[in-house]
């Protein structure tokens, strides 16, 4: 009979073997999964998780008062993952669920200290009757009073916050006409002051900067603007909201688009992400990893878990894990492509 600490031991070992980038499908959940993807990226863990993995099975003898140590099963090296889906958060239920998440993920983002963030919300399923900047503004313009709640500082009695000393916010448009129309329209936060990136300079004082749909035209103006941040406030907490920084139309913008997302890929933490397809989603509230949700009409919720991984999938995966069964496509299909996508966009329809 294995002690507790074996226990403990083994749990840690199924998830290691979950982790690893040699499952399938890992489900796990950690508070260093930037660290940890970055890593993945480079290559550098699949000899750590070996190791991990025959360190924590000695030690599972150990615990068990076993004499003659064994080596680690094939049965262990090679199982599936068995950590369990419930370590995955669903998909929310509407527009103001995912609202909430964001500034889960945004909490708990700050409190591990990280203050460079992309927050991507995309569910047009690729419907493009409303442009990339007017549905940004969509998810932005509820989202900026729980920002600056969640900035402010506690109030005296330590219960909620104190309203009467809000963050100075700063938050920029790629154009001049809608940062007067954001603010002549909306009912913005107190100490919150708008712009165009391309013209602003960043205002003193200010506890977060907010840059929403910046796209190819914008990304000299971001190179600026992260630079003066990082050289004369380099505390302040700086948000992008749907970066589209690459326009492949273009030899000169693709390619100063292509450095600039790579450097907000490897230094910003994408913390909110929640992009709809034709046939699912990928979804991530930090510190939880990237999900992958495939649309399964027989399953509860409409919805099957294909993926769950600290690396975020790329255009091909995400194929692979929404459209497994894409070669049957001419043997009968099953209709409409977007029908399975009713019910999650449903409660969607606000935006």
């Amino acid at each position: 009979m294995l002690d507790s600490r074996a226990v403990v031991l083994l749990s840690q070992l199924l998830t290691l073997h979950a982790f690893s980038p040699s499952a399938p499908h890992r489900r796990t959940r950690t508070h260093a999964l930037s660290v940890c993807a970055a890593e993945e990226q480079r290559g550098g863990l699949g000899g750590l998780f070996d190791e991990g993995k025959a360190r924590i099975w000695r030690e599972l003898q150990v615990g068990a008062m076993q004499e003659e140590l064994d080596p680690l099963p094939s049965e262990l090296k090679d199982a599936p993952p068995v950590v369990p889906l419930g370590d995955t958060s669903p998909l929310p239920d509407n527009f103001e669920d995912s609202l909430r998440m964001a500034s889960k993920a945004v909490t708990e983002a700050l409190a591990d200290g990280t203050d460079r963030l992309v927050i991507e919300f995309d569910t047009s399923a690729g419907d493009e009757t409303y442009g990339h900047l007017s549905r940004t503004n969509t998810f932005v313009q509820p989202f900026l009073p729980q920002l600056s709640a969640l900035l402010a500082p506690p109030a005296a009695d330590g219960e909620g916050v104190s309203f009467k000393d809000l963050p100075k916010m700063q938050i920029l448009f790629p154009d001049e006409g809608t940062s007067a129309y954001v603010a002549n329209n909306w009912q913005l936060p107190p100490n919150t002051v708008t712009g165009s990136m391309p013209r602003a300079k960043i205002a003193e004082g200010i506890a977060a900067l907010l840059l929403v749909a910046p796209a190819a035209t914008e990304v000299k103006a971001v190179q600026r603007l992260i630079q003066d941040l990082d050289e004369n406030a380099p505390t302040t907490v700086l948000i992008i909201f749907n970066p589209k920084l690459v326009d492949m139309q273009s030899t000169g913008y693709g390619l100063v688009g292509r450095e600039l997302r790579n450097m907000v890929e490897q230094s910003f933490l994408q913390c909110f992400v929640l992009k709809s397809y034709a046939s699912g989603a990928l979804y991530r509230v930090y510190p939880e990893p990237y999900s992958v949700w495939r649309e399964e009409a027989e399953q509860e919720g409409g919805y099957v878990l294909s993926y769950s991984g600290v690396r975020r999938p790329s255009g091909d995966e995400l194929d692979d894990l929404l459209f497994p069964d894409d070669d049957d496509a001419d043997g009968g299909g099953s209709g409409d492509p977007f029908a399975g996508l009713q019910k999650f966009i449903k409660g969607f329809q606000a935006i």
